[in-house]
């Protein structure tokens, strides 16, 4: 395998790997599942465990640099605290003298975006989501009030939705990690993100805070319901700058979304959650679920998704939507 498909902004593992091939002493590859320019992700067998693994290889830009390699090691081992049934497991931290990687749960499902975009209309009505945001913000909250680990790069396309219907958060810790060790070895300071989902205050370079993640919950949501992200655009100034996004009926409106109507409840949450001062925002992910007037514990969503997900290609935990298909140009 060589370097060819690797991003521009951090050179992929130098590493020769191949299918059959033994790595870390325990895990078998089986093969590429996506790559991009924070690694490549390998579907791998731990032989050790008897369990199929998403396996990211680190780039070797990290690889070269101890205190990055340091950095990312302590953030992913704290993340191995995160045990909930929404949010990807996250299994080990691993490394030899020629590369390292990240053991993941292996994930049969599709991201929410993707999801969307596969609908006639391109968009969710909101009972079509309800269980799956009460989900994530059940999961949000364990995160952020137990574990105390912020996402910083919450999108529906790190959002999953298994065969069995449930959501699960993806790239929980590691995508924040992984952005800030590469931004300041590339010299590309402050932005650990994607853009549009982030808050004025993570724009700005200031340090991620679980009120980032209320944000970025608000702008997913406005998504899924308006196919857009509520600043769109690309001016980043504007993102920054301006007060108020167009409501989601308004945004579908324009886009001749029909109905048009959007519940106040879920207007009024998503407006508070992308408020420009943090103050402003839903403290807490329980209170943006109670804002929405979901319940706890809301129903799994329908099976026709979960039958609609067996005849879609798999979606790997650790790997965002773009990257799954092996011989793209790809960048995390």
């Amino acid at each position: 395998m060589t370097n060819e498909h690797a991003g521009s902004v951090a050179a992929v593992t130098s590493r020769e790997l191949g299918s059959g091939q033994k790595v870390f002493g325990r895990y078998t590859l089986v093969k590429v599942l996506g790559r991009g320019g924070m690694g490549i992700v390998w579907l791998a067998r731990d032989e050790e465990l008897g369990r199929d693994v998403a396996l990211k290889f680190l780039p070797d830009l990290m690889i070269q640099d101890r205190a990055a390699f340091d950095q990312l090691k302590h953030e992913t081992k704290r993340c191995l605290e995160l045990t909930h049934p929404h949010i990807v497991r996250i299994h080990d931290f691993i490394h030899d003298e020629r590369s390292g990687g990240i053991s993941m749960e292996y994930i049969d499902g599709e991201t929410l975006s993707n999801l969307r975009s596969e609908k006639e209309r391109k968009v969710f009505e909101p009972d079509e989501i309800a269980a799956w945001i009460s989900q994530l913000c059940d999961a949000l909250d364990y995160a952020h009030n137990h574990a105390k680990i912020i996402h910083c790069d919450l999108k529906p396309a790190n959002l999953m939705v298994n065969q069995r219907g449930d959501l699960k958060i993806s790239d929980f810790g590691i995508a924040r990690s992984l952005g800030d060790s590469v931004s300041r070895l590339t010299l590309d300071q402050g932005r650990s993100g994607t853009l549009v989902y982030m808050s004025p205050q993570q724009l700005n370079g200031e340090r991620c805070t679980h009120l980032d993640d209320i944000y970025s919950l608000g702008a997913s949501i406005y998504e899924l319901l308006t196919i857009k992200p509520p600043f769109y655009s690309g001016n980043i100034d504007r993102q920054i700058c301006e007060r108020v996004a167009p409501s989601m009926t308004e945004r579908r409106k324009e886009l001749d979304i029909e109905p048009a109507l959007v519940p106040q409840p879920w207007e009024d949450a998503v407006a508070a959650c992308l408020a420009k001062d943090p103050s402003r925002r839903p403290q807490s992910a329980v209170e943006v679920a109670q804002r929405l007037q979901l319940s706890s514990g809301q129903a799994r969503a329908t099976t026709t998704f979960s039958k609609t997900l067996k005849r879609k290609p798999l979606f790997i935990a650790g790997i965002g939507e773009s990257e799954r298909r092996e011989g793209k140009r790809l960048f995390c």
